[in-house]
């Protein structure tokens, strides 16, 4: 029987699928709705700001995920 659902097997698999979790979370709507406020802060909106740091949070997760993978790929040869 194939399994459709993947389980990470480390402690950085995990951490990973926890930070990707979490930057889910940061883009739902009560999150969102509560850092949509009429403020600027480097002169922009915080949703602005709330949306980079989203994508960076993105981006960061990605660079440890490919860097973790790259290393496991290595040591497996």
């Amino acid at each position: 029987m194939k399994h459709f659902v993947v389980r990470p097997r480390s402690a950085a698999g995990w951490g990973l699928l926890l930070l990707f979790l979490g930057l889910i979370g940061m883009g739902l709507w009560p999150v969102v709705a509560g850092v949509n406020r009429a403020r600027l802060a480097f002169g922009l909106p915080w949703l602005a700001l709330w949306a980079y740091a989203i994508v960076a949070g993105c981006w960061l997760a990605m660079l440890l995920g490919n860097r973790w993978l790259a290393r496991r790929a290595h040591r497996d040869d």
